[in-house]
């Protein structure tokens, strides 16, 4: 029996990448969307080189059209979809006062515009295959890659934190509305992760926010990606698993101290 039908979206490298790795470790069928195409094509080819059946789609995920030749491709290629795992997660930073209503516009539209579309493009199949099977059938799994920052913001990090805030949400809400089909929306928020961040003083700083003081790897972050696409999570939607190193119970300790001083 083949594997599931999964669409990895900013596959190209960092958490993405380790997600398809992972996935295809398991025998799933993958579509990797990235708007890099030669890092993705490399991929690709590297996945391939491995044995695993993948097809690549250049696409940026804020753009419908783009969104729709993904589920196109997915369709085309394997007949079927039953995993989403929405990793892009496009960075800025800037002072606040500094930052330009076209900032923020293009942030809000990567992460927080892009995670919509791809969320309801990937919904409506869910849906529709599901009521063709009445209501039998696999109903499919969305996973959605975000940060800390959604509970955690950072002053110089405006606009990023507000896509992610409204990342967490989005992932609540859809959780709610596509219970009924059974299809279950989660979210993993990431603390400092290599291949994320930034190099020299600005890591090393992450590195002292977190309790376990490391870096994390990008596939502890795929591993709980892929639990979350799995059947042994069958009961968990509307969540969002912190994959951080302990970033916010040591943020929690910093404001609970700091509010009773």
């Amino acid at each position: 029996m083949p594997g599931r039908s999964v669409i990895v979206t900013s596959a190209a490298r960092g958490v993405g990448e380790a997600c398809a790795r992972r996935f295809a470790q398991n025998g799933d069928r993958l579509i990797l969307a990235d708007e890099d195409e030669e890092a993705g094509q490399a991929l690709l080819d590297d996945l391939r080189g491995g044995g695993a059946e993948a097809a690549f789609v250049h696409a940026d995920v804020s753009n419908r059209l783009d969104v729709h030749n993904i589920i196109a491709e997915a369709l085309d290629a394997y007949n079927r979809i039953d995993v989403l795992a929405h990793t892009m997660m496009a960075q800025f930073s800037a002072p606040f006062l500094e930052t330009s209503e076209e900032d923020f516009q293009a942030i809000i539209a990567a992460n927080l515009h892009g995670a919509f579309l791809i969320n309801q493009a990937t919904a409506k199949h869910f849906v529709k295959r599901r009521e063709e099977n009445d209501g039998g059938g696999r109903p499919g799994a969305i996973i959605n890659v975000g940060s800390v920052e959604a509970v955690t913001p950072s002053p110089d990090r405006v606009a990023f934190a507000a896509s992610q805030g409204g990342v967490h949400q989005l992932t609540k809400a859809v959780a709610l509305a596509l219970s009924q089909y059974g299809v279950r929306v989660n979210m993993v928020g990431v603390g400092a992760i290599k291949g994320e961040l930034a190099k020299g003083a600005a890591r090393d700083q992450e590195r002292e926010a977190t309790p376990l003081n490391r870096i994390g790897d990008p596939e502890e972050a795929a591993e709980v990606v892929f639990f979350l696409a799995s059947e042994a999570a069958s009961y968990v939607t509307g969540q969002c698993v912190y994959v951080d190193g302990g970033r916010l119970a040591f943020n929690g300790v910093q404001a609970s101290e700091t509010d009773g001083a």
